[in-house]
């Protein structure tokens, strides 16, 4: 599979404007990153005749995870990754802090799949996805690299200062993940963040050497 097969689009979320990916590889399947407005995602799906295979989670905060459950109804073997603390957020509103929303949200399928760091995950022939662990806006958050795109959730928003203040937050470990996400981009690498416009290192790099870091 030649990575310049790898189809990327970013939908706006409604909720606090959190991001939504379709990782899209040129096949039957599709895989998501993150899921919340999944109505949309679903009325492209059934126009060009797509599968949702599976949903990679950055972490299981409301905004990232809260479309799961109408997308389950229609995908029921869609395999949900996410990381063992994530999963426990999945299930419980307080974790996920949909309690404190209008809708408290609690996961109501099955086939959810636990990621480590180090994991790769087979999307398509000789194409897998890499998971990085990177605590510290929450305990279980993950970020993905496929080919040169990297999904950083929110660990890793360029320009914006990491949020490590809610129940799970660190400010240690954040420091830690953001050092190690660091080393692993390139010059080629295209950061797609959990919130804001995915960016290419070479603007990223204008914009830290400015000092353009938002508290």
């Amino acid at each position: 599979m030649q990575e310049d097969n790898i189809k990327i689009t970013r939908i706006t979320n409604t909720i606090y404007s959190s991001n939504m990916y379709i990782l899209d590889v040129g096949y039957d399947q599709i895989w998501l990153i993150d899921c919340g407005d999944i109505d949309r995602v679903l009325r492209w799906g059934r126009e060009v005749k797509k599968q949702i295979a599976g949903v990679f989670l950055t972490h299981s905060h409301f905004d990232h995870i809260y479309g799961l459950n109408e997308l389950v109804k229609e995908f029921p073997d869609c395999i949900i990754y996410v990381s063992k603390h994530g999963e426990k957020g999945l299930f419980s509103a307080k974790l996920n802090f949909s309690f404190y929303h209008e809708n408290p949200f609690v996961f109501k399928g099955g086939n959810v799949r636990v990621l480590e760091d180090g994991d790769d995950v087979k999307l398509q022939e000789n194409l897998f996805l890499n998971v990085v662990s990177t605590p510290g806006h929450d305990e279980g958050c993950l970020c993905y690299r496929v080919g040169d795109y990297f999904f950083t959730g929110d660990s890793y928003i360029p320009g914006v200062k990491t949020v490590t203040k809610l129940r799970g937050g660190n400010k240690e470990d954040g420091e830690k993940s953001l050092r190690k996400l660091k080393a692993l981009f390139s010059q080629a690498t295209l950061v797609c963040p959990g919130h804001g416009s995915m960016m290419p290192m070479k603007d990223i790099f204008e914009v830290e050497k400015m000092g353009k870091i938002i508290e």
